[in-house]
Protein backbone atom coordinates (compact mmCIF):
# COMPACT_ATOMS: atom_id res chain seq x y z
CA UNK A 1 0.00 0.00 0.00
CA UNK A 2 1.59 3.09 -1.01
CA UNK A 3 1.11 6.25 0.83
CA UNK A 4 -0.57 9.48 -0.85
CA UNK A 5 2.10 12.39 -0.21
CA UNK A 6 -0.82 14.80 -0.39
CA UNK A 7 -3.06 13.47 2.26
CA UNK A 8 0.02 12.94 4.96
CA UNK A 9 0.94 16.64 3.98
CA UNK A 10 -2.81 17.75 4.37
CA UNK A 11 -2.90 15.70 7.76
CA UNK A 12 -0.21 16.87 8.76
CA UNK A 13 -1.50 20.65 8.42
CA UNK A 14 -4.00 19.79 9.90
CA UNK A 15 -2.48 18.23 12.94
CA UNK A 16 -0.78 21.84 13.25
CA UNK A 17 -3.69 24.08 13.32
CA UNK A 18 -5.32 21.88 15.94
CA UNK A 19 -2.59 22.28 18.00
CA UNK A 20 -1.42 25.44 17.09
CA UNK A 21 -2.27 28.67 19.80
CA UNK A 22 -4.96 31.03 18.55
CA UNK A 23 -3.77 34.46 16.75
CA UNK A 24 -4.63 38.02 18.32
CA UNK A 25 -6.92 38.02 15.37
CA UNK A 26 -8.90 35.15 16.27
CA UNK A 27 -10.17 36.49 19.70
CA UNK A 28 -10.40 39.90 18.08
CA UNK A 29 -14.03 41.22 18.73
CA UNK A 30 -14.16 41.97 15.27
CA UNK A 31 -13.88 37.85 14.47
CA UNK A 32 -16.92 35.91 13.84
CA UNK A 33 -18.68 33.94 16.15
CA UNK A 34 -17.27 30.45 14.88
CA UNK A 35 -13.59 31.92 14.74
CA UNK A 36 -14.10 32.93 18.33
CA UNK A 37 -15.22 29.29 19.39
CA UNK A 38 -12.38 27.43 17.55
CA UNK A 39 -10.35 29.32 19.44
CA UNK A 40 -11.59 28.74 22.93
CA UNK A 41 -11.47 25.18 21.89
CA UNK A 42 -7.76 25.41 20.68
CA UNK A 43 -7.27 26.47 24.43
CA UNK A 44 -6.32 29.83 23.81
CA UNK A 45 -9.46 31.36 25.97
CA UNK A 46 -11.77 29.55 28.91
CA UNK A 47 -14.51 27.57 27.45
CA UNK A 48 -17.51 27.32 30.17
CA UNK A 49 -18.30 23.91 31.36
CA UNK A 50 -15.54 21.99 29.46
CA UNK A 51 -14.19 19.97 32.33
CA UNK A 52 -17.54 19.27 33.43
CA UNK A 53 -18.40 17.85 30.39
CA UNK A 54 -15.42 16.13 30.36
CA UNK A 55 -15.64 14.40 33.75
CA UNK A 56 -19.57 13.39 32.64
CA UNK A 57 -18.68 11.57 29.30
CA UNK A 58 -15.49 10.35 30.87
CA UNK A 59 -17.98 8.63 33.76
CA UNK A 60 -20.29 7.27 30.69
CA UNK A 61 -17.91 5.64 29.15
CA UNK A 62 -15.77 4.44 31.85
CA UNK A 63 -18.89 2.48 33.06
CA UNK A 64 -19.48 1.12 29.52
CA UNK A 65 -16.11 -0.15 28.93
CA UNK A 66 -15.82 -1.66 32.14
CA UNK A 67 -19.55 -3.42 32.00
CA UNK A 68 -17.98 -5.82 29.26
CA UNK A 69 -15.58 -6.72 32.52
CA UNK A 70 -16.56 -10.09 34.18
CA UNK A 71 -18.98 -9.64 37.83
CA UNK A 72 -22.13 -9.61 38.55
CA UNK A 73 -22.01 -5.88 39.97
CA UNK A 74 -22.64 -2.87 38.43
CA UNK A 75 -18.94 -1.17 37.76
CA UNK A 76 -19.74 2.40 39.59
CA UNK A 77 -15.76 2.09 40.89
CA UNK A 78 -15.18 2.46 37.30
CA UNK A 79 -17.26 5.36 36.62
CA UNK A 80 -15.82 6.78 39.93
CA UNK A 81 -12.28 6.58 39.18
CA UNK A 82 -12.92 8.39 35.86
CA UNK A 83 -14.74 11.36 37.64
CA UNK A 84 -11.96 11.60 40.06
CA UNK A 85 -9.12 11.05 37.43
CA UNK A 86 -10.81 13.76 35.51
CA UNK A 87 -9.01 17.33 36.66
CA UNK A 88 -7.84 20.78 35.17
CA UNK A 89 -4.64 19.51 33.14
CA UNK A 90 -3.42 16.06 31.52
CA UNK A 91 -0.36 16.17 33.64
CA UNK A 92 -2.99 16.55 37.45
CA UNK A 93 -5.02 13.57 35.87
CA UNK A 94 -1.80 11.18 35.06
CA UNK A 95 -0.51 11.69 38.28
CA UNK A 96 -4.18 11.36 39.86
CA UNK A 97 -4.76 8.68 37.59
CA UNK A 98 -1.66 6.60 39.25
CA UNK A 99 -2.36 7.64 42.52
CA UNK A 100 -5.91 6.00 42.43
CA UNK A 101 -4.10 2.80 40.51
CA UNK A 102 -1.72 2.50 43.40
CA UNK A 103 -3.68 2.87 46.24
CA UNK A 104 -6.30 0.18 45.32
CA UNK A 105 -3.76 -2.19 44.23
CA UNK A 106 -2.40 -1.75 47.30
CA UNK A 107 -5.18 -2.03 49.90
CA UNK A 108 -6.23 -5.41 47.59
CA UNK A 109 -2.96 -6.47 48.61
CA UNK A 110 -3.05 -5.75 52.04
CA UNK A 111 -6.51 -7.52 52.77
CA UNK A 112 -5.86 -10.54 50.87
CA UNK A 113 -2.86 -10.86 52.76
CA UNK A 114 -4.30 -10.42 56.02
CA UNK A 115 -7.18 -12.34 55.30
CA UNK A 116 -5.26 -15.47 54.89
CA UNK A 117 -4.12 -15.40 58.19
CA UNK A 118 -6.71 -13.44 60.33
CA UNK A 119 -10.74 -12.89 59.90
CA UNK A 120 -12.87 -9.73 60.06
CA UNK A 121 -12.76 -8.60 63.35
CA UNK A 122 -12.47 -5.27 65.29
CA UNK A 123 -9.03 -5.43 66.51
CA UNK A 124 -8.07 -6.81 62.57
CA UNK A 125 -9.77 -4.35 60.93
CA UNK A 126 -7.88 -1.45 62.76
CA UNK A 127 -4.47 -3.48 62.06
CA UNK A 128 -5.49 -3.68 58.41
CA UNK A 129 -6.21 0.22 58.73
CA UNK A 130 -2.98 0.86 60.10
CA UNK A 131 -1.27 -1.51 57.61
CA UNK A 132 -3.14 0.61 55.21
CA UNK A 133 -2.57 3.91 55.96
CA UNK A 134 1.71 3.28 56.87
CA UNK A 135 1.85 2.15 52.91
CA UNK A 136 -0.36 4.97 51.40
CA UNK A 137 1.61 7.51 53.34
CA UNK A 138 5.38 5.56 52.14
CA UNK A 139 4.08 5.47 48.44
CA UNK A 140 3.49 8.97 48.81
CA UNK A 141 -0.16 8.62 47.12
CA UNK A 142 -1.44 12.20 48.76
CA UNK A 143 -5.41 12.73 48.41
CA UNK A 144 -5.99 9.32 47.31
CA UNK A 145 -3.86 8.02 50.55
CA UNK A 146 -6.88 6.98 52.13
CA UNK A 147 -8.25 4.47 49.62
CA UNK A 148 -6.28 2.13 50.25
CA UNK A 149 -7.79 1.32 53.63
CA UNK A 150 -11.24 1.88 51.99
CA UNK A 151 -10.20 -0.94 49.60
CA UNK A 152 -8.46 -3.03 51.88
CA UNK A 153 -11.68 -3.23 54.60
CA UNK A 154 -14.20 -3.96 51.33
CA UNK A 155 -12.42 -6.56 50.48
CA UNK A 156 -11.61 -8.17 53.84
CA UNK A 157 -15.37 -8.09 54.45
CA UNK A 158 -15.81 -10.39 51.71
CA UNK A 159 -12.80 -12.71 53.66
CA UNK A 160 -10.28 -12.03 50.93
CA UNK A 161 -12.00 -13.04 47.62
CA UNK A 162 -10.12 -12.53 45.53
CA UNK A 163 -12.20 -11.89 42.83
CA UNK A 164 -13.94 -8.84 44.48
CA UNK A 165 -10.23 -7.44 44.70
CA UNK A 166 -9.12 -8.39 41.33
CA UNK A 167 -12.75 -6.98 40.02
CA UNK A 168 -11.66 -3.43 41.57
CA UNK A 169 -8.77 -3.72 40.32
CA UNK A 170 -10.11 -3.96 36.91
CA UNK A 171 -12.44 -1.67 37.21
CA UNK A 172 -10.00 0.90 38.47
CA UNK A 173 -7.41 0.66 35.50
CA UNK A 174 -10.19 1.24 33.28
CA UNK A 175 -11.50 4.00 34.66
CA UNK A 176 -8.13 5.71 35.03
CA UNK A 177 -7.66 5.19 31.65
CA UNK A 178 -10.61 6.18 30.88
CA UNK A 179 -10.58 9.50 32.32
CA UNK A 180 -6.13 10.91 31.55
CA UNK A 181 -8.30 9.95 27.46
CA UNK A 182 -10.99 11.98 28.35
CA UNK A 183 -8.47 14.83 29.90
CA UNK A 184 -6.14 14.99 26.56
CA UNK A 185 -9.25 16.41 25.04
CA UNK A 186 -8.79 19.76 23.90
CA UNK A 187 -6.37 20.75 26.61
CA UNK A 188 -5.42 23.87 27.82
CA UNK A 189 -2.09 25.16 28.59
CA UNK A 190 -3.16 28.25 30.87
CA UNK A 191 -0.31 30.30 29.88
CA UNK A 192 -2.33 32.95 28.82
CA UNK A 193 -3.89 33.26 32.37
CA UNK A 194 -0.86 33.07 34.64
CA UNK A 195 0.87 36.04 32.45
CA UNK A 196 -2.60 38.18 33.01
CA UNK A 197 -2.42 37.24 36.46
CA UNK A 198 1.55 38.01 37.19
CA UNK A 199 0.61 41.40 35.17
CA UNK A 200 -2.59 41.71 37.90
CA UNK A 201 -0.62 41.46 40.68
CA UNK A 202 1.63 44.48 39.79
CA UNK A 203 -0.95 46.36 38.76
CA UNK A 204 -2.25 45.81 42.30
CA UNK A 205 0.76 46.60 44.37
CA UNK A 206 1.24 49.76 42.35
CA UNK A 207 -2.40 51.03 42.57
CA UNK A 208 -2.02 50.47 46.63
CA UNK A 209 1.50 52.86 46.37
CA UNK A 210 -0.48 55.40 44.33
CA UNK A 211 -3.34 55.55 46.78
CA UNK A 212 -0.64 56.03 49.43
CA UNK A 213 0.56 58.68 47.27
CA UNK A 214 -2.55 60.35 46.63
CA UNK A 215 -3.21 60.38 50.79
CA UNK A 216 -0.40 61.69 51.32
CA UNK A 217 -0.58 64.88 49.12
CA UNK A 218 -3.73 65.98 50.59
CA UNK A 219 -3.14 64.45 54.20
CA UNK A 220 -0.77 62.37 56.57
CA UNK A 221 -2.88 61.39 59.37
CA UNK A 222 -2.92 58.36 61.23
CA UNK A 223 -6.52 56.97 59.74
CA UNK A 224 -5.64 57.66 56.29
CA UNK A 225 -2.03 56.01 57.08
CA UNK A 226 -4.05 52.90 58.58
CA UNK A 227 -6.43 52.20 55.56
CA UNK A 228 -3.26 52.09 53.15
CA UNK A 229 -1.86 49.55 55.44
CA UNK A 230 -5.17 47.21 55.09
CA UNK A 231 -4.88 47.59 51.68
CA UNK A 232 -1.08 46.42 51.26
CA UNK A 233 -2.35 43.92 53.53
CA UNK A 234 -4.80 42.88 51.28
CA UNK A 235 -2.26 42.20 48.65
CA UNK A 236 -1.75 38.27 49.95
CA UNK A 237 -4.81 37.32 47.70
CA UNK A 238 -3.59 38.81 44.96
CA UNK A 239 -0.15 37.08 45.37
CA UNK A 240 -1.76 33.63 46.02
CA UNK A 241 -4.04 33.78 43.08
CA UNK A 242 -0.81 34.39 41.10
CA UNK A 243 0.93 31.42 42.85
CA UNK A 244 -1.97 29.21 41.73
CA UNK A 245 -2.35 30.35 37.96
CA UNK A 246 1.51 30.11 37.58
CA UNK A 247 1.05 26.55 38.84
CA UNK A 248 -1.76 25.61 36.83
CA UNK A 249 0.20 26.66 33.85
CA UNK A 250 3.54 25.14 34.74
CA UNK A 251 1.34 22.00 34.93
CA UNK A 252 -0.48 22.55 31.65
CA UNK A 253 2.48 22.66 29.93
CA UNK A 254 3.44 19.00 31.04
CA UNK A 255 2.68 15.89 29.41
CA UNK A 256 -0.01 18.03 27.14
CA UNK A 257 0.27 17.59 23.22
CA UNK A 258 -0.89 21.39 22.61
CA UNK A 259 2.46 22.48 24.49
CA UNK A 260 4.36 20.77 21.36
CA UNK A 261 3.63 23.72 19.27
CA UNK A 262 2.00 26.42 21.93
CA UNK A 263 4.22 28.91 23.58
CA UNK A 264 5.98 27.57 26.49
CA UNK A 265 5.87 29.40 30.18
CA UNK A 266 8.09 32.07 29.75
CA UNK A 267 11.11 31.79 32.01
CA UNK A 268 10.68 35.09 33.17
CA UNK A 269 7.00 34.62 34.53
CA UNK A 270 8.57 32.53 38.09
CA UNK A 271 11.14 34.72 38.82
CA UNK A 272 9.17 37.62 38.22
CA UNK A 273 6.38 36.28 40.54
CA UNK A 274 8.77 35.85 43.09
CA UNK A 275 10.32 39.45 42.69
CA UNK A 276 6.48 40.91 42.99
CA UNK A 277 6.08 38.60 46.25
CA UNK A 278 8.95 40.54 47.46
CA UNK A 279 7.64 43.68 46.50
CA UNK A 280 4.35 43.52 48.11
CA UNK A 281 6.44 42.41 51.64
CA UNK A 282 8.23 45.72 51.01
CA UNK A 283 5.15 47.88 49.88
CA UNK A 284 3.56 46.66 53.70
CA UNK A 285 6.40 47.72 55.43
CA UNK A 286 6.30 50.85 53.60
CA UNK A 287 2.69 51.32 54.39
CA UNK A 288 3.26 50.30 58.12
CA UNK A 289 5.84 52.79 58.33
CA UNK A 290 3.45 55.95 56.93
CA UNK A 291 1.50 54.43 59.47
CA UNK A 292 4.40 54.90 62.39
CA UNK A 293 5.52 58.10 61.08
CA UNK A 294 2.17 59.58 62.49
CA UNK A 295 1.89 57.65 65.51
CA UNK A 296 3.30 57.25 68.84
CA UNK A 297 6.49 59.37 69.70
CA UNK A 298 7.33 60.13 66.13
CA UNK A 299 3.98 61.97 65.46
CA UNK A 300 5.20 64.55 67.83
CA UNK A 301 6.34 66.59 64.99
CA UNK A 302 4.07 65.97 61.54
CA UNK A 303 5.97 66.16 58.92
CA UNK A 304 5.72 69.71 56.36
CA UNK A 305 4.27 70.05 53.64
CA UNK A 306 7.38 69.71 51.16
CA UNK A 307 8.73 66.36 52.75
CA UNK A 308 4.76 65.42 52.50
CA UNK A 309 4.57 66.15 48.71
CA UNK A 310 8.33 64.60 48.37
CA UNK A 311 7.26 61.18 49.44
CA UNK A 312 4.26 61.37 47.75
CA UNK A 313 6.34 61.77 44.49
CA UNK A 314 8.26 58.73 45.47
CA UNK A 315 5.79 56.55 46.08
CA UNK A 316 4.29 57.68 42.56
CA UNK A 317 7.11 56.89 40.72
CA UNK A 318 7.73 53.87 42.69
CA UNK A 319 4.12 53.01 41.40
CA UNK A 320 4.85 53.19 37.78
CA UNK A 321 8.18 51.47 38.27
CA UNK A 322 6.12 48.33 39.43
CA UNK A 323 3.96 48.41 36.44
CA UNK A 324 6.44 48.65 34.39
CA UNK A 325 8.22 45.75 35.57
CA UNK A 326 4.95 43.57 34.77
CA UNK A 327 4.31 44.94 31.41
CA UNK A 328 7.99 43.67 31.25
CA UNK A 329 7.43 40.12 32.84
CA UNK A 330 3.87 39.74 32.19
CA UNK A 331 2.44 40.98 28.90
CA UNK A 332 1.77 39.30 25.77
CA UNK A 333 3.78 35.70 27.45
CA UNK A 334 2.88 34.16 24.30
CA UNK A 335 5.09 36.92 22.02
CA UNK A 336 8.61 37.46 21.89
CA UNK A 337 10.21 38.70 25.11
CA UNK A 338 9.90 42.22 25.91
CA UNK A 339 12.65 44.91 26.46
CA UNK A 340 13.19 46.41 29.82
CA UNK A 341 13.28 50.30 28.23
CA UNK A 342 10.39 51.13 30.06
CA UNK A 343 11.47 50.18 32.92
CA UNK A 344 14.68 51.32 33.15
CA UNK A 345 12.83 55.08 32.56
CA UNK A 346 10.87 54.59 35.64
CA UNK A 347 13.86 53.19 37.61
CA UNK A 348 15.45 56.17 36.61
CA UNK A 349 12.54 58.92 37.77
CA UNK A 350 11.99 56.67 41.04
CA UNK A 351 16.01 57.04 42.12
CA UNK A 352 15.33 60.82 41.74
CA UNK A 353 12.58 61.22 43.23
CA UNK A 354 14.46 58.67 46.05
CA UNK A 355 17.51 61.44 46.80
CA UNK A 356 14.73 64.48 46.71
CA UNK A 357 12.74 62.20 49.59
CA UNK A 358 15.85 61.11 51.27
CA UNK A 359 17.36 64.80 52.40
CA UNK A 360 14.00 66.16 53.06
CA UNK A 361 13.50 62.99 55.71
CA UNK A 362 16.92 63.86 56.93
CA UNK A 363 15.82 67.01 57.86
CA UNK A 364 12.38 65.93 59.20
CA UNK A 365 14.32 62.92 61.19
CA UNK A 366 16.29 65.88 62.90
CA UNK A 367 17.95 64.24 66.63
CA UNK A 368 14.74 62.31 67.03
CA UNK A 369 15.31 58.37 66.97
CA UNK A 370 12.11 57.49 66.98
CA UNK A 371 11.75 60.06 63.65
CA UNK A 372 15.32 58.48 62.27
CA UNK A 373 13.84 54.65 62.26
CA UNK A 374 10.91 55.42 60.86
CA UNK A 375 12.16 57.65 58.18
CA UNK A 376 15.31 55.11 57.58
CA UNK A 377 12.77 51.93 57.61
CA UNK A 378 10.58 53.70 54.66
CA UNK A 379 13.54 54.77 52.59
CA UNK A 380 15.51 51.31 52.85
CA UNK A 381 12.42 49.57 51.88
CA UNK A 382 11.93 51.68 49.15
CA UNK A 383 15.39 51.48 47.84
CA UNK A 384 14.74 47.09 48.49
CA UNK A 385 12.05 47.15 45.91
CA UNK A 386 13.49 48.93 43.62
CA UNK A 387 16.52 47.04 43.68
CA UNK A 388 14.82 43.69 43.31
CA UNK A 389 13.21 44.92 40.04
CA UNK A 390 16.50 46.57 38.58
CA UNK A 391 17.12 44.70 34.95
CA UNK A 392 20.94 45.94 36.01
CA UNK A 393 21.46 45.58 39.74
CA UNK A 394 23.63 42.82 41.08
CA UNK A 395 20.99 40.98 43.05
CA UNK A 396 18.06 41.20 40.34
CA UNK A 397 15.94 38.21 39.69
CA UNK A 398 16.28 37.04 36.01
CA UNK A 399 12.40 37.94 35.38
CA UNK A 400 14.00 40.84 32.78
CA UNK A 401 15.96 40.78 30.14
CA UNK A 402 19.58 41.22 30.25
CA UNK A 403 22.67 41.73 27.45
CA UNK A 404 24.00 38.62 27.06
CA UNK A 405 27.89 38.47 28.38
CA UNK A 406 30.58 38.76 26.15
CA UNK A 407 31.69 35.00 25.93
CA UNK A 408 35.10 34.46 26.66
CA UNK A 409 37.98 33.97 23.99
CA UNK A 410 38.39 30.21 23.60
CA UNK A 411 41.56 28.78 25.60
CA UNK A 412 43.35 26.82 23.33
CA UNK A 413 45.11 23.75 24.42
CA UNK A 414 49.22 25.96 24.22
CA UNK A 415 47.60 29.01 26.32
CA UNK A 416 46.74 26.57 28.76
CA UNK A 417 50.17 24.85 28.89
CA UNK A 418 51.88 27.97 28.64
CA UNK A 419 50.19 29.78 31.59
CA UNK A 420 50.56 26.67 33.63
CA UNK A 421 54.01 26.96 33.25
CA UNK A 422 54.86 30.42 33.85
CA UNK A 423 52.79 29.06 37.04
CA UNK A 424 55.19 26.89 37.98
CA UNK A 425 58.57 28.73 37.33
CA UNK A 426 57.19 31.52 39.64
CA UNK A 427 56.22 29.07 41.99
CA UNK A 428 59.65 27.82 42.19
CA UNK A 429 61.07 31.21 42.21
CA UNK A 430 59.30 31.98 44.94
CA UNK A 431 60.63 28.24 46.80
CA UNK A 432 64.33 29.42 45.93
CA UNK A 433 63.64 32.68 47.92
Amino acid sequence: MNDDPPARLRARQLTEQLLAPATPEDTAPTATRMRRLWARLRGSEPVPGLRTAKAALATALAFVAADALPGAEPPVVAALTALLVVQVTPYQSIRTGWQRIGSVVAGVLVAILLSAVVGLHWWSLALTVLIALVIAYALRLGDNAVEVPISAMLVLAVAGNRDVGLDRVYETLVGAAVGVLASLVLPRTYVGPAGVAVGNLANEIADVLRDDAATLENEWSHERAMEGLRRARALEGAVSNARKALARAEDGVRLNPRAILTAHVPEALRPGLTALEYAAINVRVISRSLVDRVSGVAAARHPGTQTRLAVARLLRSTADAVQAFGVAVAEDVQGPPRHADELREALARAHLAREEANQLLLDDAGTDPARWRVNGALLAHVARLLADIDPDAETVSTAVTRPEPAEPAPRTFRRLSTRLMRRQQRLARKRRR
